[in-house]
């Protein structure tokens, strides 16, 4: 059995893929930028969809139709029985309950 020094042909393939990606990534080091960024352009769809306020509803928490524990369900079950498109929803702390508001959009 013969003892061989040499190394395999695996190992020189990987030493010259090596030697080569370091050489490469020193030779083109000078060259590379960090990317600036001056504005974030949004798609046209993205652009014109807006969500226009038709009609505002709302009222206490306590007692809704729905039995909604929270104003975003409330006003999520009242845009769903509507067909509309949900807006805004805020709350408003009476000092007796909270009231909710709910923005709808209708069309």
């Amino acid at each position: 059995m013969k003892t061989s020094n040499e190394p395999r042909p695996e190992q020189v393939i990987r030493r010259r893929r090596h030697l080569i990606g370091v050489s490469t990534a020193a030779l083109l080091s000078p060259l590379w930028s960090k990317p600036l960024i001056n504005a974030v352009v949004l798609p046209a769809h993205a652009q014109t969809s807006m969500c226009v306020t038709d009609i505002t509803v709302g009222g206490p928490l306590a007692g809704n139709a729905s039995g909604a524990t929270s104003c975003q369900a409330a006003c999520e079950a009242e845009a769903s029985s509507r067909g509309a498109l949900l807006c805004d929803v805020r709350e408003t702390d009476t000092g007796n309950g909270i009231d909710c508001a709910c923005d709808l959009d209708l069309s």
